[in-house]
């Protein structure tokens, strides 16, 4: 019986080692996070409103990519925007029309995050926007995003 406890201890380590080197999302790096929401001093605010402000000195917003370790192979990242373009009555029924955007990147090696922008052109429309984010091919983000008219300025400022 004392001659197990080894064996069975070394196989509860093995086992724990394997779990924590898991990564539940499937992408290449280990607890590989993603965000969206507005960007501010430094941080990212999770947020799925975005007003839509055209002046970047104002607000930014975009998504963060937190790989949990710095990278050791260079790493693609892929990026779909689907937002609405404009709305034109055909036989008194409103039809909305879509723009889809692709883009991508290539995040370098030794690189622990990756910040993208996502500015605001002054054609752009308030409605229901869709992000999707993939990492080397694996999906990370996948959220609506509901673009809102700004708001009034403050009489504080």
């Amino acid at each position: 019986m004392i001659r197990e406890f080894p064996s069975r201890l070394t196989l509860a380590i093995s086992v724990m080692g394997m779990a924590l080197g898991c990564n539940t999302n499937g992408s290449a790096g280990p607890r590989t996070t993603a965000k969206a929401g507005i960007f501010y001093g430094g941080q990212i605010q999770n947020r799925a409103e975005w007003p839509l402000v055209l002046d970047a000195t104002r607000q930014s917003q975009g998504f963060r990519i937190e790989f949990g370790r710095p990278l050791t192979k260079a790493t693609q990242v892929n990026w779909e925007i689907v937002r609405p373009a404009f709305r034109k009555k055909i036989h008194s029924n409103k039809h909305e029309e879509t723009v889809e955007s692709s883009f991508s990147a290539s995040v370098p090696v030794g690189s622990e995050r990756f910040d993208q922008i996502v500015a605001f052109t002054d054609s752009d429309r308030t409605g229901e926007w869709k992000l999707r984010v993939s990492v080397d091919g694996v999906r990370v983000l996948e959220r609506t995003i509901h673009v809102v008219t700004k708001p009034p300025p403050s009489t504080e400022d």
